[in-house]
Protein backbone atom coordinates (compact mmCIF):
# COMPACT_ATOMS: atom_id res chain seq x y z
CA UNK A 1 0.00 0.00 0.00
CA UNK A 2 1.50 3.41 -0.96
CA UNK A 3 2.10 5.84 1.92
CA UNK A 4 -0.48 8.51 2.66
CA UNK A 5 0.72 11.76 1.01
CA UNK A 6 2.22 14.35 3.30
CA UNK A 7 0.94 17.92 3.38
CA UNK A 8 3.40 20.58 2.27
CA UNK A 9 3.17 22.42 5.58
CA UNK A 10 2.16 21.90 9.20
CA UNK A 11 2.54 23.71 12.49
CA UNK A 12 3.92 20.67 14.38
CA UNK A 13 5.70 17.68 12.88
CA UNK A 14 6.04 14.65 15.18
CA UNK A 15 8.73 12.20 14.05
CA UNK A 16 8.11 8.73 15.48
CA UNK A 17 4.82 6.96 16.19
CA UNK A 18 5.79 4.96 19.25
CA UNK A 19 4.12 5.69 22.59
CA UNK A 20 5.82 9.07 23.09
CA UNK A 21 5.16 10.40 19.60
CA UNK A 22 1.52 9.34 19.69
CA UNK A 23 1.06 10.76 23.20
CA UNK A 24 2.64 14.09 22.22
CA UNK A 25 0.32 14.38 19.23
CA UNK A 26 -2.74 13.50 21.31
CA UNK A 27 -1.77 16.08 23.92
CA UNK A 28 -1.30 18.76 21.25
CA UNK A 29 -4.78 18.16 19.85
CA UNK A 30 -6.26 17.96 23.36
CA UNK A 31 -4.85 21.44 24.02
CA UNK A 32 -6.20 22.98 20.85
CA UNK A 33 -3.45 22.47 18.26
CA UNK A 34 -5.02 20.44 15.45
CA UNK A 35 -2.42 21.22 12.77
CA UNK A 36 -0.24 18.19 13.60
CA UNK A 37 1.44 15.67 11.30
CA UNK A 38 2.81 12.37 12.67
CA UNK A 39 5.28 10.33 10.60
CA UNK A 40 6.93 6.99 11.26
CA UNK A 41 9.65 5.08 9.44
CA UNK A 42 8.06 1.64 9.78
CA UNK A 43 5.59 0.27 7.25
CA UNK A 44 3.57 -1.42 10.00
CA UNK A 45 3.41 -1.23 13.78
CA UNK A 46 5.57 -3.77 15.63
CA UNK A 47 3.37 -6.44 17.23
CA UNK A 48 5.68 -7.37 20.12
CA UNK A 49 4.96 -6.54 23.75
CA UNK A 50 8.20 -4.70 24.67
CA UNK A 51 7.67 -2.12 27.47
CA UNK A 52 4.65 -3.15 29.50
CA UNK A 53 4.53 -1.23 32.79
CA UNK A 54 2.44 1.93 33.16
CA UNK A 55 2.99 3.51 36.57
CA UNK A 56 0.55 5.70 38.51
CA UNK A 57 1.96 9.10 37.50
CA UNK A 58 1.89 8.05 33.85
CA UNK A 59 -1.66 6.77 34.19
CA UNK A 60 -2.65 10.22 35.45
CA UNK A 61 -1.02 11.79 32.37
CA UNK A 62 -2.71 9.34 30.00
CA UNK A 63 -6.03 10.15 31.65
CA UNK A 64 -5.59 13.72 30.39
CA UNK A 65 -5.64 12.54 26.76
CA UNK A 66 -8.56 10.17 27.25
CA UNK A 67 -6.75 6.81 27.01
CA UNK A 68 -6.82 5.26 30.48
CA UNK A 69 -10.21 3.57 30.44
CA UNK A 70 -9.32 1.58 27.33
CA UNK A 71 -5.94 0.62 28.80
CA UNK A 72 -7.35 -0.38 32.20
CA UNK A 73 -9.95 -2.54 30.46
CA UNK A 74 -7.24 -4.65 28.77
CA UNK A 75 -4.43 -4.52 31.35
CA UNK A 76 -3.58 -6.27 34.61
CA UNK A 77 -3.48 -4.17 37.77
CA UNK A 78 -0.19 -5.14 39.41
CA UNK A 79 -0.30 -4.74 43.19
CA UNK A 80 3.41 -4.92 43.96
CA UNK A 81 6.94 -5.62 42.81
CA UNK A 82 8.39 -8.29 45.08
CA UNK A 83 12.15 -8.79 45.55
CA UNK A 84 13.25 -12.25 46.74
CA UNK A 85 16.39 -14.28 47.30
CA UNK A 86 16.64 -18.00 48.11
CA UNK A 87 16.55 -16.87 51.76
CA UNK A 88 13.06 -15.41 51.31
CA UNK A 89 11.37 -12.10 50.49
CA UNK A 90 13.60 -9.07 51.03
CA UNK A 91 10.94 -6.41 50.46
CA UNK A 92 8.23 -5.39 48.05
CA UNK A 93 7.26 -2.16 46.36
CA UNK A 94 3.64 -2.03 47.50
CA UNK A 95 1.50 0.30 45.40
CA UNK A 96 -1.74 -0.27 47.34
CA UNK A 97 -0.53 2.16 50.01
CA UNK A 98 -0.73 4.98 47.46
CA UNK A 99 -4.53 4.79 47.28
CA UNK A 100 -4.93 8.09 49.12
CA UNK A 101 -2.67 9.90 46.67
CA UNK A 102 -3.79 8.61 43.27
CA UNK A 103 -6.74 6.92 41.63
CA UNK A 104 -4.26 4.46 40.09
CA UNK A 105 -2.61 2.71 43.10
CA UNK A 106 -1.07 -0.02 40.96
CA UNK A 107 1.25 -0.62 38.05
CA UNK A 108 -0.82 -1.32 34.97
CA UNK A 109 0.66 -4.25 33.06
CA UNK A 110 -0.16 -3.98 29.36
CA UNK A 111 1.94 -4.61 26.26
CA UNK A 112 3.50 -1.64 24.48
CA UNK A 113 1.79 -2.82 21.32
CA UNK A 114 -1.61 -2.44 22.98
CA UNK A 115 -0.64 0.94 24.45
CA UNK A 116 0.32 2.18 20.99
CA UNK A 117 -2.89 0.86 19.46
CA UNK A 118 -5.01 2.62 22.10
CA UNK A 119 -3.12 5.89 21.58
CA UNK A 120 -3.34 5.65 17.80
CA UNK A 121 -7.06 4.89 17.94
CA UNK A 122 -7.49 7.94 20.16
CA UNK A 123 -5.59 10.06 17.64
CA UNK A 124 -7.79 8.76 14.82
CA UNK A 125 -10.83 9.85 16.85
CA UNK A 126 -9.22 13.29 17.05
CA UNK A 127 -8.76 13.40 13.28
CA UNK A 128 -4.98 12.79 13.16
CA UNK A 129 -3.59 9.99 10.98
CA UNK A 130 -0.11 8.44 11.22
CA UNK A 131 1.79 8.67 7.92
CA UNK A 132 3.92 5.59 7.09
CA UNK A 133 6.59 4.84 5.99
CA UNK A 134 8.56 8.08 5.97
CA UNK A 135 12.19 8.15 7.11
CA UNK A 136 13.65 11.55 7.93
CA UNK A 137 16.86 12.34 6.03
CA UNK A 138 17.43 16.08 6.51
CA UNK A 139 16.21 18.85 8.80
CA UNK A 140 17.14 22.42 7.90
CA UNK A 141 16.19 25.96 8.83
CA UNK A 142 14.63 28.27 6.25
CA UNK A 143 14.63 31.71 7.86
CA UNK A 144 13.68 33.33 4.55
CA UNK A 145 10.49 31.34 4.23
CA UNK A 146 7.80 33.75 3.05
CA UNK A 147 5.48 32.82 5.91
CA UNK A 148 7.91 33.95 8.60
CA UNK A 149 10.51 31.17 8.78
CA UNK A 150 10.24 27.41 9.17
CA UNK A 151 12.05 24.11 9.57
CA UNK A 152 12.27 22.00 6.40
CA UNK A 153 12.08 18.22 6.86
CA UNK A 154 13.10 16.02 3.93
CA UNK A 155 12.27 12.32 3.74
CA UNK A 156 13.68 9.29 1.93
CA UNK A 157 10.58 9.33 -0.31
CA UNK A 158 11.58 12.74 -1.67
CA UNK A 159 8.71 14.42 0.18
CA UNK A 160 9.34 17.71 1.94
CA UNK A 161 7.27 19.19 4.74
CA UNK A 162 7.68 22.61 6.34
CA UNK A 163 6.97 22.99 10.06
CA UNK A 164 7.50 25.47 12.86
CA UNK A 165 7.94 22.82 15.55
CA UNK A 166 9.49 19.36 15.25
CA UNK A 167 9.12 16.83 18.05
CA UNK A 168 11.72 14.06 17.89
CA UNK A 169 10.17 10.91 19.33
CA UNK A 170 12.21 8.59 17.13
CA UNK A 171 14.05 6.47 19.69
CA UNK A 172 17.52 6.07 21.09
CA UNK A 173 19.17 6.41 17.68
CA UNK A 174 17.10 9.53 16.98
CA UNK A 175 17.65 11.02 13.54
CA UNK A 176 16.11 14.28 14.77
CA UNK A 177 18.69 14.47 17.55
CA UNK A 178 21.58 13.67 15.21
CA UNK A 179 20.47 16.17 12.56
CA UNK A 180 20.15 18.78 15.30
CA UNK A 181 23.77 18.07 16.38
CA UNK A 182 22.79 17.39 19.98
CA UNK A 183 25.20 15.27 22.03
CA UNK A 184 24.05 12.08 23.78
CA UNK A 185 26.19 10.69 26.62
CA UNK A 186 26.05 9.04 30.03
CA UNK A 187 25.72 11.93 32.53
CA UNK A 188 27.82 10.19 35.21
CA UNK A 189 29.73 7.42 33.47
CA UNK A 190 31.22 4.94 35.89
CA UNK A 191 28.81 5.69 38.74
CA UNK A 192 27.03 2.61 40.07
CA UNK A 193 28.24 0.56 37.09
CA UNK A 194 27.65 -3.21 37.48
CA UNK A 195 29.14 -5.59 34.94
CA UNK A 196 26.83 -8.37 36.11
CA UNK A 197 23.82 -6.37 34.82
CA UNK A 198 25.45 -5.06 31.62
CA UNK A 199 23.41 -7.24 29.27
CA UNK A 200 19.93 -8.71 29.67
CA UNK A 201 17.41 -10.72 27.71
CA UNK A 202 13.62 -10.50 27.79
CA UNK A 203 11.03 -12.96 26.54
CA UNK A 204 7.29 -13.58 26.60
CA UNK A 205 6.72 -17.26 27.28
CA UNK A 206 4.17 -19.91 28.11
CA UNK A 207 4.89 -22.84 30.44
CA UNK A 208 4.04 -26.52 30.21
CA UNK A 209 2.10 -26.34 33.49
CA UNK A 210 0.82 -23.62 35.85
CA UNK A 211 2.85 -23.01 39.01
CA UNK A 212 1.83 -21.16 42.20
CA UNK A 213 5.19 -19.33 42.27
CA UNK A 214 4.03 -17.02 39.48
CA UNK A 215 1.32 -14.63 40.70
CA UNK A 216 -1.36 -13.32 38.38
CA UNK A 217 -1.31 -9.75 39.69
CA UNK A 218 2.23 -8.78 40.72
CA UNK A 219 5.82 -8.67 39.54
CA UNK A 220 8.37 -10.97 41.12
CA UNK A 221 12.16 -10.76 41.02
CA UNK A 222 14.53 -13.49 42.24
CA UNK A 223 18.10 -12.45 43.07
CA UNK A 224 20.93 -14.98 43.29
CA UNK A 225 24.67 -14.32 43.40
CA UNK A 226 25.42 -12.84 39.99
CA UNK A 227 21.95 -13.72 38.67
CA UNK A 228 18.61 -11.92 38.42
CA UNK A 229 15.29 -13.25 37.10
CA UNK A 230 12.19 -11.08 36.66
CA UNK A 231 8.73 -12.56 36.06
CA UNK A 232 5.69 -10.50 35.04
CA UNK A 233 2.17 -11.62 34.08
CA UNK A 234 1.29 -10.52 30.55
CA UNK A 235 -2.34 -9.78 29.57
CA UNK A 236 -3.54 -11.10 26.24
CA UNK A 237 -3.83 -8.45 23.57
CA UNK A 238 -7.36 -7.70 22.33
CA UNK A 239 -5.99 -7.06 18.84
CA UNK A 240 -6.17 -10.01 16.41
CA UNK A 241 -2.81 -9.28 14.74
CA UNK A 242 -0.90 -9.70 18.03
CA UNK A 243 1.30 -12.75 18.56
CA UNK A 244 -0.18 -14.06 21.79
CA UNK A 245 -2.75 -16.49 20.36
CA UNK A 246 -2.70 -19.05 23.15
CA UNK A 247 -5.04 -20.27 25.84
CA UNK A 248 -2.22 -20.51 28.38
CA UNK A 249 -1.01 -17.87 30.79
CA UNK A 250 1.73 -15.65 29.34
CA UNK A 251 4.68 -14.39 31.37
CA UNK A 252 7.41 -11.89 30.67
CA UNK A 253 10.77 -13.05 31.96
CA UNK A 254 13.90 -10.93 32.14
CA UNK A 255 17.35 -12.11 33.12
CA UNK A 256 20.90 -10.80 33.19
CA UNK A 257 23.59 -12.51 31.12
CA UNK A 258 27.08 -11.97 32.61
CA UNK A 259 29.62 -10.60 30.14
CA UNK A 260 31.78 -13.66 30.78
CA UNK A 261 29.08 -15.79 29.11
CA UNK A 262 29.42 -13.90 25.83
CA UNK A 263 26.70 -12.03 23.98
CA UNK A 264 23.26 -13.69 23.99
CA UNK A 265 21.61 -14.44 20.64
CA UNK A 266 19.42 -11.67 19.14
CA UNK A 267 16.24 -13.68 19.81
CA UNK A 268 16.97 -16.18 22.59
CA UNK A 269 15.32 -19.58 22.17
CA UNK A 270 13.37 -21.63 24.70
CA UNK A 271 16.42 -23.88 25.22
CA UNK A 272 18.67 -20.88 25.91
CA UNK A 273 16.24 -19.40 28.42
CA UNK A 274 15.52 -22.74 30.08
CA UNK A 275 19.22 -23.45 30.58
CA UNK A 276 19.56 -20.18 32.49
CA UNK A 277 16.51 -20.89 34.68
CA UNK A 278 17.69 -24.43 35.44
CA UNK A 279 21.04 -23.04 36.57
CA UNK A 280 19.84 -20.06 38.61
CA UNK A 281 16.27 -20.77 39.66
CA UNK A 282 13.60 -20.48 40.72
CA UNK A 283 13.25 -24.16 41.55
CA UNK A 284 9.54 -24.10 40.61
CA UNK A 285 10.42 -23.23 36.98
CA UNK A 286 13.17 -25.83 36.61
CA UNK A 287 12.73 -28.49 33.92
CA UNK A 288 15.28 -30.93 35.40
CA UNK A 289 13.42 -33.77 37.21
CA UNK A 290 16.50 -34.51 39.33
CA UNK A 291 16.16 -31.03 40.82
CA UNK A 292 12.44 -30.31 40.61
CA UNK A 293 10.10 -33.21 41.41
CA UNK A 294 7.42 -31.43 39.36
CA UNK A 295 9.43 -30.30 36.34
CA UNK A 296 8.11 -27.40 34.29
CA UNK A 297 9.53 -26.27 30.97
CA UNK A 298 9.18 -23.27 28.72
CA UNK A 299 6.71 -24.46 26.12
CA UNK A 300 6.65 -21.54 23.70
CA UNK A 301 8.55 -18.29 23.23
CA UNK A 302 6.18 -15.71 21.78
CA UNK A 303 8.82 -12.98 21.62
CA UNK A 304 12.38 -12.50 22.85
CA UNK A 305 15.16 -9.97 22.56
CA UNK A 306 18.53 -8.97 24.02
CA UNK A 307 19.65 -5.60 25.34
CA UNK A 308 22.93 -3.99 26.32
CA UNK A 309 22.27 -1.86 29.38
CA UNK A 310 23.62 1.67 29.32
CA UNK A 311 22.50 5.19 30.12
CA UNK A 312 22.66 8.41 28.12
CA UNK A 313 20.96 11.79 28.05
CA UNK A 314 20.78 14.47 25.37
CA UNK A 315 22.85 17.53 26.26
CA UNK A 316 19.68 19.57 25.77
CA UNK A 317 16.04 18.67 25.13
CA UNK A 318 15.22 21.64 22.90
CA UNK A 319 17.00 23.29 20.00
CA UNK A 320 15.65 26.77 19.46
CA UNK A 321 16.72 27.74 15.92
CA UNK A 322 15.21 31.24 15.92
CA UNK A 323 17.04 34.01 17.74
CA UNK A 324 15.89 34.76 21.28
CA UNK A 325 14.75 38.22 20.21
CA UNK A 326 13.57 37.80 16.65
CA UNK A 327 13.09 40.78 14.37
CA UNK A 328 9.83 41.22 12.49
CA UNK A 329 9.74 39.32 9.20
CA UNK A 330 9.50 41.43 6.07
CA UNK A 331 5.89 40.43 5.57
CA UNK A 332 4.97 41.22 9.17
CA UNK A 333 5.05 37.60 10.44
CA UNK A 334 7.33 35.93 12.91
CA UNK A 335 7.45 32.14 13.44
CA UNK A 336 9.11 30.00 16.06
CA UNK A 337 11.44 27.29 14.82
CA UNK A 338 12.05 24.76 17.59
CA UNK A 339 13.10 21.11 17.84
CA UNK A 340 12.08 19.10 20.92
CA UNK A 341 13.33 15.68 22.04
CA UNK A 342 11.12 13.31 24.05
CA UNK A 343 11.33 9.72 25.24
CA UNK A 344 14.30 7.58 24.22
CA UNK A 345 15.46 10.31 21.83
CA UNK A 346 16.16 12.40 24.94
CA UNK A 347 17.23 9.78 27.51
CA UNK A 348 17.87 6.05 27.92
CA UNK A 349 18.74 3.93 30.94
CA UNK A 350 18.39 0.48 32.45
CA UNK A 351 14.94 -1.13 32.05
CA UNK A 352 14.89 -1.91 35.77
CA UNK A 353 11.61 -0.79 37.33
CA UNK A 354 9.96 -0.14 33.95
CA UNK A 355 10.79 3.57 34.04
CA UNK A 356 11.72 4.32 30.41
CA UNK A 357 8.40 4.44 28.58
CA UNK A 358 6.80 6.05 31.64
CA UNK A 359 9.23 8.95 31.72
CA UNK A 360 8.85 9.36 27.95
CA UNK A 361 5.05 9.44 28.09
CA UNK A 362 5.09 12.09 30.80
CA UNK A 363 7.62 14.09 28.74
CA UNK A 364 5.37 13.87 25.70
CA UNK A 365 2.01 14.67 27.26
CA UNK A 366 3.53 17.66 29.03
CA UNK A 367 5.26 18.96 25.91
CA UNK A 368 1.97 18.91 24.03
CA UNK A 369 0.48 21.41 26.48
CA UNK A 370 3.63 23.57 26.48
CA UNK A 371 3.90 23.71 22.68
CA UNK A 372 0.20 24.56 22.36
CA UNK A 373 0.74 27.50 24.75
CA UNK A 374 3.89 28.56 22.89
CA UNK A 375 2.05 28.64 19.56
CA UNK A 376 -0.50 31.08 20.97
CA UNK A 377 1.96 33.26 22.93
CA UNK A 378 4.94 33.50 20.59
CA UNK A 379 3.67 36.06 18.04
CA UNK A 380 3.03 38.69 20.73
CA UNK A 381 5.51 37.68 23.44
CA UNK A 382 8.39 35.63 21.96
CA UNK A 383 10.66 36.02 24.98
CA UNK A 384 7.96 34.97 27.45
CA UNK A 385 6.94 32.04 25.26
CA UNK A 386 10.55 30.86 24.93
CA UNK A 387 11.06 31.12 28.66
CA UNK A 388 8.07 28.80 29.12
CA UNK A 389 9.53 26.03 26.97
CA UNK A 390 13.02 26.44 28.39
CA UNK A 391 11.67 26.01 31.92
CA UNK A 392 9.80 22.90 30.84
CA UNK A 393 12.87 21.44 29.11
CA UNK A 394 15.00 22.11 32.21
CA UNK A 395 12.37 20.43 34.39
CA UNK A 396 12.26 17.32 32.19
CA UNK A 397 16.05 17.20 32.08
CA UNK A 398 16.11 17.12 35.90
CA UNK A 399 13.49 14.35 35.91
CA UNK A 400 15.55 12.32 33.44
CA UNK A 401 18.75 12.72 35.47
CA UNK A 402 16.85 11.62 38.58
CA UNK A 403 15.49 8.54 36.80
CA UNK A 404 18.90 7.55 35.43
CA UNK A 405 20.28 7.80 38.97
CA UNK A 406 17.38 5.72 40.32
CA UNK A 407 17.92 2.90 37.82
CA UNK A 408 21.67 2.85 38.41
CA UNK A 409 21.17 2.68 42.16
CA UNK A 410 18.61 -0.08 41.71
CA UNK A 411 21.06 -2.16 39.66
CA UNK A 412 23.76 -1.59 42.28
CA UNK A 413 21.28 -2.64 44.98
CA UNK A 414 20.40 -5.83 43.13
CA UNK A 415 24.09 -6.67 42.83
CA UNK A 416 24.51 -6.01 46.57
CA UNK A 417 21.59 -8.28 47.51
CA UNK A 418 23.07 -11.00 45.29
CA UNK A 419 26.54 -10.73 46.80
CA UNK A 420 28.54 -13.96 47.09
CA UNK A 421 29.64 -15.42 50.40
CA UNK A 422 27.59 -17.44 52.90
CA UNK A 423 27.84 -15.03 55.85
CA UNK A 424 27.91 -11.74 53.93
CA UNK A 425 24.85 -12.68 51.89
CA UNK A 426 22.83 -13.30 55.05
CA UNK A 427 24.00 -10.07 56.65
CA UNK A 428 23.03 -8.05 53.56
CA UNK A 429 19.68 -9.87 53.36
CA UNK A 430 18.67 -9.04 56.93
CA UNK A 431 19.95 -5.46 56.85
CA UNK A 432 18.06 -4.67 53.62
CA UNK A 433 14.98 -6.51 54.86
CA UNK A 434 15.00 -4.38 57.99
CA UNK A 435 15.59 -1.05 56.23
CA UNK A 436 13.20 -1.48 53.29
CA UNK A 437 10.33 -2.62 55.48
CA UNK A 438 10.33 0.56 57.57
CA UNK A 439 6.93 2.13 56.69
CA UNK A 440 8.40 5.51 55.72
CA UNK A 441 11.05 3.92 53.49
CA UNK A 442 8.52 1.54 51.98
CA UNK A 443 6.11 4.34 51.05
CA UNK A 444 8.88 6.56 49.71
CA UNK A 445 10.11 3.73 47.48
CA UNK A 446 6.59 3.12 46.15
CA UNK A 447 6.17 6.84 45.37
CA UNK A 448 9.52 6.91 43.57
CA UNK A 449 8.90 3.85 41.43
CA UNK A 450 5.32 4.90 40.65
CA UNK A 451 6.55 8.25 39.34
CA UNK A 452 4.43 10.19 41.84
CA UNK A 453 7.62 11.50 43.39
CA UNK A 454 9.14 12.36 40.01
CA UNK A 455 6.27 13.64 37.88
Amino acid sequence: MPPTPLPARTTVLVVGAGPTGLAAAASLVQHGCRDVVVVDGGEIRAVTSRAMAIHAATSESLEKVGCMKALVDIGIQGKAIEMRTPLGKVFDVDFAGLAGETQYPYVLLVSQYSTERVLEERLEEMGVHVHRPYRLEALNDDEDDEDGGCLVAKFDSGDVIRANYVIGADGAKSTVRQLSHIGFEDPDKGTFETKAMAQVVFADITLSAPIPYLPADSVKALINPGAFLLTVPVPRSPYPESRDHTDKAIYRIGMNIPLSHGAPPPSPSADYLQKYINGHGPLEMCSDPSVNPNPVRIEEVLWSTRLRVHAAIAERFINRVHAKVQSQHKNGKRNARIVFLVGDAAHIHSPIGGQGMNLGLRDAIGIGEVVAKHIVSFPNDPEGADELIERYAANRYERAISTISLTKRAMAGISMIGVSGFVLRRVVFWVMKLVFNIPFVKRRLARRVSGLGNR
